[in-house]
Protein backbone atom coordinates (compact mmCIF):
# COMPACT_ATOMS: atom_id res chain seq x y z
CA UNK A 1 0.00 0.00 0.00
CA UNK A 2 1.22 3.16 -0.89
CA UNK A 3 2.05 6.01 2.03
CA UNK A 4 -0.28 8.41 1.41
CA UNK A 5 -3.00 5.53 0.91
CA UNK A 6 -1.92 4.17 4.60
CA UNK A 7 -2.40 7.59 6.28
CA UNK A 8 -5.53 8.31 4.61
CA UNK A 9 -6.64 5.08 6.52
CA UNK A 10 -5.52 6.57 9.75
CA UNK A 11 -7.66 5.70 12.72
CA UNK A 12 -8.54 8.98 14.66
CA UNK A 13 -10.90 7.40 17.38
CA UNK A 14 -8.01 5.06 18.27
CA UNK A 15 -5.43 8.37 18.59
CA UNK A 16 -8.30 10.70 20.61
CA UNK A 17 -9.07 7.52 23.31
CA UNK A 18 -5.37 7.59 24.04
CA UNK A 19 -5.29 11.33 24.47
CA UNK A 20 -8.32 11.54 26.09
CA UNK A 21 -6.73 8.32 28.97
CA UNK A 22 -3.24 10.37 28.84
CA UNK A 23 -5.04 13.61 29.40
CA UNK A 24 -7.26 12.47 32.61
CA UNK A 25 -4.17 10.64 34.01
CA UNK A 26 -1.87 13.79 33.78
CA UNK A 27 -5.09 15.39 35.57
CA UNK A 28 -5.45 12.98 38.06
CA UNK A 29 -1.45 13.02 38.85
CA UNK A 30 -1.44 16.33 39.98
CA UNK A 31 -5.02 16.17 42.38
CA UNK A 32 -3.60 13.01 43.75
CA UNK A 33 -0.06 15.24 44.75
CA UNK A 34 -1.84 18.63 45.60
CA UNK A 35 -1.56 18.45 49.16
CA UNK A 36 2.64 16.96 48.32
CA UNK A 37 4.93 20.08 47.47
CA UNK A 38 7.62 17.56 46.47
CA UNK A 39 5.40 15.63 44.35
CA UNK A 40 3.67 18.81 42.83
CA UNK A 41 5.27 18.71 39.29
CA UNK A 42 5.01 15.24 38.62
CA UNK A 43 1.93 15.86 36.31
CA UNK A 44 4.20 18.72 34.48
CA UNK A 45 6.64 15.63 33.49
CA UNK A 46 4.28 13.13 32.87
CA UNK A 47 2.57 15.66 30.52
CA UNK A 48 6.55 16.05 29.15
CA UNK A 49 6.80 12.24 28.61
CA UNK A 50 3.16 12.70 26.72
CA UNK A 51 4.39 14.92 24.42
CA UNK A 52 7.41 12.41 23.69
CA UNK A 53 5.09 9.42 23.56
CA UNK A 54 3.17 11.17 21.01
CA UNK A 55 6.05 11.80 18.98
CA UNK A 56 6.89 7.74 19.40
CA UNK A 57 2.84 7.00 18.38
CA UNK A 58 3.68 8.63 15.26
CA UNK A 59 6.83 6.90 14.44
CA UNK A 60 5.25 3.85 15.12
CA UNK A 61 2.50 4.49 13.12
CA UNK A 62 4.44 5.27 10.20
CA UNK A 63 6.37 1.97 10.19
CA UNK A 64 4.95 -0.98 8.36
CA UNK A 65 4.26 -3.78 9.91
CA UNK A 66 6.19 -6.09 7.65
CA UNK A 67 9.12 -4.35 8.33
CA UNK A 68 9.32 -6.59 11.57
CA UNK A 69 9.77 -10.07 9.68
CA UNK A 70 13.64 -8.63 9.07
CA UNK A 71 14.46 -6.54 12.34
CA UNK A 72 12.89 -8.90 14.83
CA UNK A 73 15.30 -11.20 15.98
CA UNK A 74 17.47 -8.60 16.62
CA UNK A 75 14.91 -6.57 18.37
CA UNK A 76 15.16 -9.70 20.49
CA UNK A 77 18.46 -9.71 21.33
CA UNK A 78 18.41 -6.58 22.31
CA UNK A 79 15.74 -6.81 24.56
CA UNK A 80 17.41 -9.61 26.49
CA UNK A 81 20.73 -7.30 26.16
CA UNK A 82 18.91 -4.87 28.49
CA UNK A 83 17.58 -6.94 30.80
CA UNK A 84 20.64 -8.60 31.40
CA UNK A 85 22.93 -5.40 31.95
CA UNK A 86 20.34 -3.60 34.58
CA UNK A 87 20.94 -7.27 36.49
CA UNK A 88 24.79 -5.94 36.94
CA UNK A 89 24.63 -1.85 36.64
CA UNK A 90 21.08 -1.25 37.39
CA UNK A 91 20.50 1.17 40.30
CA UNK A 92 18.32 0.62 43.33
CA UNK A 93 15.91 2.26 45.04
CA UNK A 94 15.03 -0.24 47.32
CA UNK A 95 17.10 -3.54 49.39
CA UNK A 96 18.70 -5.72 46.67
CA UNK A 97 15.77 -4.86 43.68
CA UNK A 98 17.85 -3.62 40.31
CA UNK A 99 15.09 -2.70 38.05
CA UNK A 100 16.31 0.62 36.29
CA UNK A 101 18.66 2.88 34.88
CA UNK A 102 19.19 6.43 36.01
CA UNK A 103 19.91 9.16 33.35
CA UNK A 104 19.79 12.02 35.07
CA UNK A 105 16.51 12.58 36.36
CA UNK A 106 15.33 10.21 34.31
CA UNK A 107 14.67 6.75 35.40
CA UNK A 108 14.12 4.34 32.44
CA UNK A 109 12.91 0.64 33.14
CA UNK A 110 14.21 -2.19 30.35
CA UNK A 111 11.30 -4.32 31.73
CA UNK A 112 8.82 -1.86 29.43
CA UNK A 113 10.36 -0.95 25.81
CA UNK A 114 11.84 -5.21 25.96
CA UNK A 115 8.21 -5.58 26.35
CA UNK A 116 7.23 -4.04 22.64
CA UNK A 117 10.50 -5.80 21.62
CA UNK A 118 8.93 -9.36 22.56
CA UNK A 119 5.73 -8.67 20.98
CA UNK A 120 7.79 -7.80 17.48
CA UNK A 121 9.86 -10.99 18.25
CA UNK A 122 6.42 -13.08 18.78
CA UNK A 123 4.35 -12.04 16.08
CA UNK A 124 7.24 -12.24 13.23
CA UNK A 125 8.23 -15.62 14.36
CA UNK A 126 4.77 -17.47 14.79
CA UNK A 127 3.84 -15.58 11.29
CA UNK A 128 6.85 -18.03 9.90
CA UNK A 129 7.15 -21.65 9.30
CA UNK A 130 10.24 -23.76 9.16
CA UNK A 131 10.93 -25.01 5.77
CA UNK A 132 9.70 -28.25 6.15
CA UNK A 133 6.57 -27.33 7.73
CA UNK A 134 6.05 -25.26 4.34
CA UNK A 135 6.58 -28.34 2.34
CA UNK A 136 4.28 -30.39 3.90
CA UNK A 137 1.45 -27.54 3.97
CA UNK A 138 1.66 -27.83 0.64
CA UNK A 139 1.15 -31.00 0.55
CA UNK A 140 -1.85 -30.57 2.93
CA UNK A 141 -0.65 -32.50 5.75
CA UNK A 142 -0.21 -29.00 7.88
CA UNK A 143 -2.94 -26.40 8.48
CA UNK A 144 -1.32 -23.37 6.97
CA UNK A 145 -2.48 -20.98 8.95
CA UNK A 146 -1.16 -23.08 12.46
CA UNK A 147 1.99 -21.97 13.42
CA UNK A 148 3.69 -25.83 13.90
CA UNK A 149 5.08 -27.58 17.37
CA UNK A 150 8.71 -26.23 17.11
CA UNK A 151 7.84 -22.87 16.27
CA UNK A 152 5.51 -22.80 19.23
CA UNK A 153 7.91 -24.36 21.72
CA UNK A 154 10.74 -21.99 20.26
CA UNK A 155 8.60 -18.61 21.24
CA UNK A 156 7.74 -20.61 24.68
CA UNK A 157 11.67 -21.10 25.58
CA UNK A 158 12.24 -17.52 24.18
CA UNK A 159 9.55 -15.94 26.32
CA UNK A 160 10.30 -17.58 29.29
CA UNK A 161 13.87 -16.06 28.74
CA UNK A 162 12.70 -12.56 28.76
CA UNK A 163 10.19 -13.01 32.19
CA UNK A 164 12.91 -15.00 33.96
CA UNK A 165 15.09 -12.50 33.89
CA UNK A 166 13.04 -9.91 34.64
CA UNK A 167 11.58 -12.46 37.62
CA UNK A 168 15.76 -12.04 38.71
CA UNK A 169 14.90 -8.20 39.34
CA UNK A 170 13.05 -9.14 41.33
CA UNK A 171 9.48 -8.58 39.68
CA UNK A 172 7.38 -11.06 38.99
CA UNK A 173 4.22 -9.26 37.69
CA UNK A 174 6.11 -7.59 35.48
CA UNK A 175 7.40 -11.10 34.47
CA UNK A 176 4.40 -12.10 34.05
CA UNK A 177 3.45 -9.47 31.01
CA UNK A 178 5.91 -11.13 29.17
CA UNK A 179 4.48 -14.75 29.34
CA UNK A 180 0.91 -13.08 28.79
CA UNK A 181 2.34 -11.48 25.49
CA UNK A 182 3.10 -14.77 24.54
CA UNK A 183 0.00 -16.65 25.27
CA UNK A 184 -2.58 -13.75 23.37
CA UNK A 185 -0.85 -13.79 20.10
CA UNK A 186 -0.02 -17.57 19.85
CA UNK A 187 -3.78 -18.05 20.34
CA UNK A 188 -4.44 -15.37 17.92
CA UNK A 189 -2.15 -17.31 15.58
CA UNK A 190 -4.27 -20.26 15.86
CA UNK A 191 -2.05 -22.46 17.67
CA UNK A 192 -3.12 -25.65 18.45
CA UNK A 193 -5.87 -25.98 21.50
CA UNK A 194 -4.03 -28.70 22.80
CA UNK A 195 -0.45 -27.25 22.67
CA UNK A 196 -1.63 -24.43 24.68
CA UNK A 197 -3.69 -26.45 27.25
CA UNK A 198 -0.58 -28.53 27.31
CA UNK A 199 1.06 -25.03 28.38
CA UNK A 200 -1.55 -23.65 31.12
CA UNK A 201 -1.22 -27.60 32.78
CA UNK A 202 2.73 -26.95 32.78
CA UNK A 203 2.08 -23.94 34.57
CA UNK A 204 -0.01 -24.69 37.14
CA UNK A 205 2.67 -27.91 37.80
CA UNK A 206 5.67 -24.96 37.82
CA UNK A 207 3.95 -23.19 40.62
CA UNK A 208 5.20 -25.08 43.42
CA UNK A 209 9.31 -25.25 42.50
CA UNK A 210 8.78 -20.96 41.30
CA UNK A 211 7.25 -20.21 44.82
CA UNK A 212 9.98 -21.61 46.53
CA UNK A 213 12.89 -18.95 44.36
CA UNK A 214 10.10 -16.54 45.17
CA UNK A 215 10.85 -13.43 47.47
CA UNK A 216 10.15 -13.58 51.01
CA UNK A 217 7.79 -10.50 50.62
CA UNK A 218 6.38 -12.23 47.41
CA UNK A 219 4.95 -14.89 48.97
CA UNK A 220 3.55 -12.77 52.01
CA UNK A 221 1.46 -10.57 49.15
CA UNK A 222 -0.14 -13.37 48.00
CA UNK A 223 -0.79 -15.24 51.23
CA UNK A 224 -2.03 -11.74 52.40
CA UNK A 225 -4.57 -11.50 49.59
CA UNK A 226 -5.73 -15.31 50.74
CA UNK A 227 -5.91 -15.11 54.14
CA UNK A 228 -6.37 -11.47 55.20
CA UNK A 229 -6.40 -11.65 59.15
CA UNK A 230 -2.61 -13.10 58.52
CA UNK A 231 -1.41 -10.15 59.00
CA UNK A 232 -3.72 -6.78 59.41
CA UNK A 233 -1.02 -4.65 58.96
CA UNK A 234 0.13 -5.48 55.41
CA UNK A 235 -3.91 -4.98 53.96
CA UNK A 236 -3.29 -1.03 54.71
CA UNK A 237 -2.95 0.11 50.97
CA UNK A 238 -5.92 -1.84 50.06
CA UNK A 239 -8.09 -0.99 53.02
CA UNK A 240 -7.58 3.03 52.14
CA UNK A 241 -8.18 1.69 48.70
CA UNK A 242 -11.64 0.17 49.20
CA UNK A 243 -12.49 3.38 51.78
CA UNK A 244 -11.13 5.87 49.09
CA UNK A 245 -13.35 4.43 46.19
CA UNK A 246 -16.33 3.79 48.67
CA UNK A 247 -16.50 7.42 49.91
CA UNK A 248 -16.86 8.23 46.71
CA UNK A 249 -20.19 7.59 45.96
CA UNK A 250 -21.88 8.28 42.52
CA UNK A 251 -20.41 11.80 41.95
CA UNK A 252 -17.29 11.50 44.17
CA UNK A 253 -15.98 14.04 46.53
CA UNK A 254 -15.02 16.56 43.30
CA UNK A 255 -11.37 16.92 41.75
CA UNK A 256 -8.67 17.63 44.21
CA UNK A 257 -11.17 17.25 47.19
CA UNK A 258 -10.88 13.69 48.16
CA UNK A 259 -10.36 12.80 51.81
CA UNK A 260 -7.82 9.51 51.82
CA UNK A 261 -5.90 11.09 49.08
CA UNK A 262 -5.04 15.00 50.44
CA UNK A 263 -4.54 13.82 53.83
CA UNK A 264 -2.26 10.94 53.07
CA UNK A 265 -4.09 8.09 54.23
CA UNK A 266 -3.50 6.66 50.47
CA UNK A 267 -0.24 5.91 49.93
CA UNK A 268 1.56 5.60 46.40
CA UNK A 269 -1.53 7.31 45.23
CA UNK A 270 -0.06 8.87 41.97
CA UNK A 271 1.21 5.07 40.73
CA UNK A 272 -0.72 1.80 41.79
CA UNK A 273 -3.43 3.33 43.74
CA UNK A 274 -4.35 6.03 41.30
CA UNK A 275 -7.59 4.34 40.36
CA UNK A 276 -8.98 4.89 44.17
CA UNK A 277 -8.03 7.96 43.31
CA UNK A 278 -10.08 8.71 39.93
CA UNK A 279 -13.02 6.31 42.48
CA UNK A 280 -12.62 8.95 45.04
CA UNK A 281 -12.54 12.42 43.54
CA UNK A 282 -14.87 11.23 40.71
CA UNK A 283 -17.23 9.16 41.99
CA UNK A 284 -18.41 5.85 40.07
CA UNK A 285 -19.40 8.08 36.98
CA UNK A 286 -15.50 8.62 36.65
CA UNK A 287 -14.87 5.20 37.02
CA UNK A 288 -16.95 4.03 34.22
CA UNK A 289 -16.18 6.88 32.12
CA UNK A 290 -12.38 5.27 32.39
CA UNK A 291 -13.39 1.68 31.86
CA UNK A 292 -15.93 3.38 29.16
CA UNK A 293 -12.21 4.50 27.72
CA UNK A 294 -11.04 1.58 28.01
CA UNK A 295 -13.91 -0.61 26.47
CA UNK A 296 -13.51 1.93 23.33
CA UNK A 297 -9.93 1.31 23.04
CA UNK A 298 -10.39 -2.36 22.79
CA UNK A 299 -12.91 -1.85 20.05
CA UNK A 300 -10.18 0.34 18.14
CA UNK A 301 -7.96 -3.18 18.40
CA UNK A 302 -10.70 -5.62 17.65
CA UNK A 303 -11.22 -3.53 15.02
CA UNK A 304 -8.11 -3.20 13.57
CA UNK A 305 -6.88 -6.99 14.20
CA UNK A 306 -10.20 -7.98 12.37
CA UNK A 307 -9.19 -6.10 9.54
CA UNK A 308 -5.31 -6.69 9.15
CA UNK A 309 -3.65 -6.79 6.02
CA UNK A 310 -2.32 -9.92 6.95
CA UNK A 311 -1.53 -12.58 10.15
CA UNK A 312 1.33 -10.54 11.02
CA UNK A 313 -0.82 -7.31 11.16
CA UNK A 314 -3.07 -9.38 13.72
CA UNK A 315 -0.58 -10.87 16.09
CA UNK A 316 0.86 -7.25 16.33
CA UNK A 317 -2.43 -6.11 17.25
CA UNK A 318 -3.24 -9.48 20.00
CA UNK A 319 0.94 -8.25 21.31
CA UNK A 320 0.00 -4.81 21.98
CA UNK A 321 -3.05 -5.49 23.76
CA UNK A 322 -1.84 -7.59 26.18
CA UNK A 323 0.75 -4.60 27.19
CA UNK A 324 -2.04 -3.01 27.66
CA UNK A 325 -5.12 -4.87 28.90
CA UNK A 326 -3.20 -7.39 31.30
CA UNK A 327 -2.14 -4.61 33.57
CA UNK A 328 -5.13 -2.75 33.59
CA UNK A 329 -6.88 -5.93 34.98
CA UNK A 330 -4.05 -6.75 37.54
CA UNK A 331 -4.31 -3.07 38.80
CA UNK A 332 -8.27 -2.39 39.01
CA UNK A 333 -8.19 -5.75 40.48
CA UNK A 334 -5.97 -4.69 43.24
CA UNK A 335 -7.54 -1.79 44.02
CA UNK A 336 -11.18 -3.50 44.47
CA UNK A 337 -9.45 -6.09 46.47
CA UNK A 338 -9.70 -8.91 44.28
CA UNK A 339 -6.04 -9.42 43.11
CA UNK A 340 -3.23 -9.17 45.16
CA UNK A 341 -0.87 -6.19 45.89
CA UNK A 342 1.55 -5.92 42.91
CA UNK A 343 3.35 -2.62 41.04
CA UNK A 344 2.20 -2.97 37.77
CA UNK A 345 0.46 0.64 36.63
CA UNK A 346 -2.55 1.84 35.59
CA UNK A 347 -1.76 2.26 31.64
CA UNK A 348 -1.86 5.82 30.32
CA UNK A 349 -2.98 7.22 33.87
CA UNK A 350 -0.20 5.92 36.31
CA UNK A 351 2.56 8.32 36.62
CA UNK A 352 5.78 6.43 34.99
CA UNK A 353 7.59 7.69 32.05
CA UNK A 354 9.05 4.36 30.51
CA UNK A 355 5.35 2.51 31.50
CA UNK A 356 3.55 5.86 29.42
CA UNK A 357 6.12 5.69 26.50
CA UNK A 358 5.67 1.91 25.99
CA UNK A 359 1.88 2.30 25.68
CA UNK A 360 1.63 4.88 23.81
CA UNK A 361 4.36 2.96 21.27
CA UNK A 362 2.28 -0.12 21.96
CA UNK A 363 -0.88 1.70 20.23
CA UNK A 364 1.38 3.47 17.69
CA UNK A 365 1.65 -0.46 16.46
CA UNK A 366 -1.79 -1.12 16.63
CA UNK A 367 -2.23 2.34 14.28
CA UNK A 368 -0.07 0.91 12.10
CA UNK A 369 -1.93 -1.69 11.52
CA UNK A 370 -5.10 -0.30 11.32
CA UNK A 371 -3.72 2.39 8.77
CA UNK A 372 -3.18 -0.28 6.10
CA UNK A 373 -6.03 -2.48 6.67
CA UNK A 374 -7.48 -3.91 3.69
Amino acid sequence: MHRAQAWQRFDFVLLITVLLLVALGVGMIRSANLSTPDLADLWRRQATFAAIGLALFFLAAAIPPTWFRYVWWEGYLLAIGLLILVLFIGESEIGNVRRWFFVGDFRLQPSFPAMLLHVVAMAALLDRKPRRERRLAMEGEVNEETPGLILYLISGVMSLALAGLVFLEPDMSTALIFVVIWFAVAFVARVPLLYLLGTVLAGLGAIPPLWKVMKPYQQERILTFLNPSRDPGALYNITQALTSIGSGGLWGQNYGAGAQSQLHFLRVRHTDFIFSVIGEELGFIGTVLLILLFLLLAWRLFRAALLAQNRLGRLVVAGAGAVIFFPLIVNIGMNIGLLPVTGLPLPFISYGGTALLTSMVAMGLVESVAMRAE
